[in-house]
């Protein structure tokens, strides 16, 4: 194991110099990747929307949603998570936190987690709360990050008896 400060790479860094440019290609990923993450939140929160979510997914992208199911292939993960909104979810608000990413050394593939806490309604009218993590694999295809694995790894699922109210009209009402 080389040592801190001698200059030769730590097992599991890429032995490639850093130079200039491939430090601009890194932080361009990564800010790629935190924008992927915030479309797929937008993208499940808007309906869900099929449209939104198709380009986020490889063709051969695989959706593993707790124990619930999976999902295969971009179209139909687009389309199965649009389609559950008449029996799972039909109302969500995601925040995707916290992401952790380790890109490869060629910079166009990436191993992906972040946090989930949710508020939902169900297609009954119930109301959850819903947190955990996600873990993802990311590729770069011709110009663009998307998944080609996504795993949602639920902590908590839990309704919330009084549900959701409307905003008070003043804070001082709440």
């Amino acid at each position: 194991m080389a040592a801190p400060g001698s200059g030769a790479p730590l097992p599991g860094e890429d032995a490639m110099p850093e130079t200039l440019e491939r430090k601009v290609e890194r932080l361009e990923a990564l800010r790629d990747i935190d924008t992927l993450i915030v479309d797929l939140s937008r993208a499940f929160d808007a309906g869900p929307s099929a449209q939104m979510l198709r380009p986020l997914f490889t063709e051969d992208a695989v959706f593993q949603i707790d124990r619930y199911g999976s999902l295969s292939g971009g179209e139909t993960i687009a389309h199965g998570v649009a389609g559950n909104a008449d029996q799972g979810f039909k109302w969500t608000l995601h925040y995707l936190v916290s992401p952790k990413v380790t890109l490869d050394t060629g910079h166009d593939r990436a191993a992906v987690e972040f946090m989930l806490w949710e508020v939902a309604t169900s297609a009954s009218g119930r109301a959850y709360w819903i947190g955990g993590r996600y873990v993802a694999e990311a590729r770069k295809r011709e110009g663009n990050w998307r998944f080609s694995a996504l795993e949602l790894r639920a902590d908590l699922i839990s309704h919330y008896p009084d549900g959701w109210r409307e905003k008070p009209a003043a804070l001082a009402d709440a």
